[in-house]
């Protein structure tokens, strides 16, 4: 499956739904609503005109938009679907943002901590076998989401992996203490555009993989990519990549739309030998009781 010994093996994960087991975004939500209300400001109607607004223009453009879902069948007519998403996603964000919902909160850390020990947020199971393995071989590994917060994701990963196990690259972004959401430093960018689409994370995850002195042109190298939706569709497939879908079913959108395209996404408790070959997991503990995990850290610890 893999090319050799000599490779440089990364694992980069998504976030909402791929390390937890839902979307946090209404967690976030109700931290911000129950911060406003607590200085006396009531915003549970903003919010609900925020979703409302974002499910009629997803509507709108969906009605619009051609070829149609039933009429895509290749990959590049997928890619190009996801990307246009993009406007309909900074429009909202940019109503969260100017709604004052995040307004005065600073210690996302905190809050994402308190989230998991909490309930409010579930991690799937086999998360932290799944970093220690990863740890006991020494593999570099981060995440790259569309989340409103990096410093949330910190917190979930600190609540459950331990401090020193989430000191990750992660790649997301960020609640400013004005409230309003912005995207990654970028040195060479005054402004800070957020990350909201597939186009946005693939080449979040191609900085990322430089960061790490990891070329995506380079042949001796295996990046292991799992993700749960359309935003992770452009890294789930670009070359190089073995890709691993978490789908509780194996029935997701996104499963639908790959085999829609002619992918196939195979069960990755079978190894089917084929290092261009994407699978799909229901949790982290199937991931790494697989074939394609075993190999690939026994790979490493070659090194």
């Amino acid at each position: 499956m893999y090319r050799g010994s000599s490779e440089r093996i990364a694992v980069i994960l998504d976030f909402d739904g791929t390390i937890t087991t839902k979307d946090t975004i209404s967690t976030l939500a109700n931290i911000g609503l129950s911060s406003q209300k607590d200085q006396g400001i009531e915003l549970s109607r903003a919010w609900a005109s925020i979703l409302s607004k974002y499910s009629e223009d997803y509507s709108n453009h969906i009605k619009a938009y051609r070829p149609v879902k039933e009429e895509r069948s290749t990959l590049e007519e997928e890619l190009k679907y996801y990307r246009s998403l993009r406007e309909i996603e900074l429009k909202s964000f940019a109503r969260v943002s100017n709604s004052g919902l995040f307004k005065g909160i600073e210690d996302w850390e905190k809050h994402g901590h308190d989230a998991v020990k909490e309930g409010q947020v579930i991690v799937r199971k086999g998360f932290q076998e799944f970093v220690t393995s990863l740890a006991d071989c020494g593999i570099v590994w981060g995440v790259v989401s569309v989340n409103f917060s990096s410093d949330f994701i910190r917190g979930v990963l600190k609540a459950t992996v331990g401090d020193k196990k989430a000191k990750v690259s992660i790649l997301a972004n960020s609640i400013l203490s004005g409230g309003f959401i912005v995207g990654l430093e970028i040195e060479e960018r005054a402004s800070r555009p957020v990350m909201a689409t597939s186009g946005a994370k693939f080449s979040a995850t191609k900085r990322l993989l430089y960061t790490w002195g990891i070329s995506s042109e380079q042949e001796q190298q295996t990046l292991l990519y799992i993700g749960d939706s359309g935003t992770d569709i452009e890294c789930l497939t670009a070359n190089g990549v073995t890709g691993v879908v978490m789908s509780d079913d194996g029935q997701s959108d996104l499963m639908k739309r790959l085999k829609q395209i002619g992918i196939y996404v195979g069960n990755i408790q079978i190894d089917q030998g084929n290092q261009e070959q994407m699978y799909w997991a229901r949790d982290f503990d199937e991931i790494v009781g697989s074939p394609v995990f075993k190999q690939l850290t026994q790979i490493h610890q070659k090194e």
